[in-house]
This record gives structure tokens, C-alpha cells and sequence, in this order.
């Protein structure tokens, strides 16, 4: 069977005489342009190509013909564009004079015309005898009375200065050395129950930092039991052990420990908040704890840990101890 084509006869006879007009509408187009004179542009074009010169005009701001520079007096902070070309600057300098001017800029004297973008000396020496500034735009002078001033207390200071290093070559009266606490020697001890951070800052080997960590962790524990607990002290100097001594064990505070909250007993170094819970817990189950050997049967508390806290224990027994509420 023969196959179909896209297009029967008549409609390729049709489109081959449309493609045939278009191509007529084109050719006379080009003709009638060839004819007014699109002809010569491409014969100047191949002169100018064969002669090596270019036929872009170049990029101007300004189409202004070069000339003498002239000379005339005038004030740059009002003088306009024409002026200042006629002058012998060049329109970029011009240009940069405008964008200064706009920005609020100010030519106070002639030497800040000196700051014109691109400014040669030729044309410095050319127009600095020309330069008038007016006097609103020149900057208020100090008045002559004030420049005596001036001049006086700049005397005044050089001669103190001078004064001051004299007296500093051949010093007269010296300042007293600071006065240090005396350290310890010998055999002389501090208690460390007792003393404050004056007399702590006399052990060699401890200073204001320690002496102010010995006392707060001696508030939190309500005391010292033995001087070695000083080395629970983070990097605590192990020397300073020799002049401190722990003579006074009577004042050490105690913990109630049937009376207070987790909140009141968790603060105690030895305890912490799951000790306190566990001590709150068994006197809600059990009732009051009436000696050191009951914490013997909580989980949280070690041999150690009730032998570091049996000094700082108390069990007393009141009428409102069952009925202690935790907070």
C-alpha cells in the first residue's frame, strides 16, 4: 500500500509561491535601500577598514574643544561648569568638584583646592593666584586673645614638666613600702576554727585566694573536725598543714537531722541531695532516725561517709517530728 504524504499537491504548489513572494518582497527591500544610498556607508566603511582608523565616535562627557586656559578670579565653591572648564580643567575634575559640593563639602582655603581629583601643577600654579574663597565658607579664626592664652598655658605646662622631672632625677620624699602581714615561723600555729583571713594570710604558703576558700568551706561544714579536710580544697598547698591546727572541736555546728528538710540538709557537704532524700524517705516511713548506725541501712551511705559525718550529726527526738513535711 502506498504510504501518505503530509502535503497533497495543490497545498505544495501553494506553499511554493508564497516562499516566492516573500523572497521578491525581500529583493525589493534591499534595492530600494541600495539605491538611497546604503551603498556609499559600505564603501566608506571598506575605506576606513583599509586605511586602519576606526569609526566608533569615542565616549565623551563633555564635547568641548581644547583652548587656552583663560584667567579670571573665581570662587570654587560657586563657580559653575562653564567657568571652570574655561579655566583649563578637565571635565572629570569638574565632575569630582560637582560630587564634592553635593556631598556638602566646603573649600575653606586655597589649599583645599589642592585635593582635586587628578589636580596637576601646571594647573595648581595656573589657578592658585585666581582662588578667592568667600568668607562664609572660611573657617572662624581664633581670636588673638585666645592665641596668648594658648601660648601662655603651653608655657605653663612645659615649665611644670621640667619641674616634674627635676624633682623625679633627685626624689626627696620616698613612698613608704607596703606593709605585708608577718608569716609565721618557728612553731607557731593557727586555728583554723577560729582565725580570720588576716591571720590565715600569715601561714606561709596561703594567701587572700585561701584564705577566703578556708572560711567558706568552713561555714558549709560547720566547722573543722581536722585540718586535713583543708585538702578537700581544690590544689590546697599540702606545706601550709604544718602551722594549722584544729584546737577548738566544741563550736563545730551540728545538723538536726530529724528536724531539717532535703533542702536544709542537702547544703552540708558530707550529704547532698540523695543522702537527704534517703534520710527524708526512711523518717516518712520508719519515724525518727535516733542514732549514726540507722544510716547504715540506707544504700547512699558508705562506712566512710558516716564516719566523716558522725561529728556533725545530732538526733534529737521532738513531738513534731513524725509530722515534718517535705519541702
Amino acid at each position: 500500500m502506498k504510504k501518505r504524504g503530509w502535503f497533497t499537491r495543490s497545498q505544495l504548489w501553494f506553499l511554493l509561491l508564497v516562499l516566492n513572494a516573500c523572497l521578491l518582497v525581500l529583493g525589493i527591500i534591499f534595492l530600494s535601500r541600495y539605491k538611497n544610498g546604503t551603498h556609499s556607508d559600505a564603501s566608506v566603511a571598506l575605506k576606513t577598514i583599509s586605511s586602519g582608523k576606526s569609526t566608533e565616535p569615542t565616549a565623551q562627557y563633555y564635547a568641548v574643544e581644547y583652548s587656552q586656559p583663560e584667567s579670571f578670579t573665581f570662587d570654587p565653591n560657586v563657580a559653575d561648569s562653564t567657568m571652570l572648564l574655561r579655566l583649563g580643567l578637565v571635565p572629570f575634575q569638574v565632575r569630582s568638584i560637582y560630587r564634592y559640593r553635593a556631598k556638602g563639602g566646603r573649600f575653606s582655603t586655597k589649599d583645599d583646592f589642592r585635593k582635586v581629583y587628578r589636580l596637576t601643577n601646571e594647573q595648581w600654579e595656573h589657578l592658585s593666584p585666581l582662588i578667592t574663597i568667600d568668607k562664609k565658607y572660611q573657617l572662624v579664626d581664633v581670636k588673638p586673645k585666645q592665641k596668648e592664652n594658648i601660648q601662655n598655658t603651653l608655657a605653663q605646662n612645659i615649665q611644670a614638666d621640667t619641674a616634674n622631672k627635676a624633682s623625679c632625677a633627685t626624689p626627696t620624699h620616698l613612698p613608704e613600702p607596703k606593709a605585708y602581714p608577718r608569716k609565721l615561723s618557728g612553731d607557731e600555729t593557727i586555728d583554723i576554727n577560729t582565725s580570720d583571713s588576716a591571720q590565715l594570710c600569715r601561714v606561709p604558703g596561703i594567701g587572700p585566694y585561701y584564705s577566703r576558700q578556708i572560711i567558706r568551706y568552713r561555714n558549709k561544714l560547720g566547722g573543722y573536725v581536722s585540718t586535713t579536710q583543708l585538702l578537700q580544697i581544690e590544689n590546697f598547698p599540702t606545706e601550709a598543714l604544718a602551722w594549722l591546727v584544729v584546737s577548738d572541736s566544741v563550736s563545730i555546728k551540728r545538723l538536726n537531722i530529724n528536724n531539717l528538710s532535703i533542702r536544709q540538709l542537702m547544703k552540708h557537704p558530707y550529704i547532698g541531695y540523695y543522702r537527704a532524700s534517703a534520710i527524708v524517705d526512711y523518717r516518712r516511713v520508719h519515724g525518727p532516725i535516733t542514732n549514726i548506725h540507722v544510716l547504715r541501712n540506707l544504700s547512699h551511705f558508705s562506712d566512710e561517709d558516716i564516719e566523716k559525718l558522725k561529728p556533725y550529726l545530732d538526733f534529737p527526738i521532738t513531738e513534731n517530728s513524725d509530722s515534718l513535711e517535705v519541702k
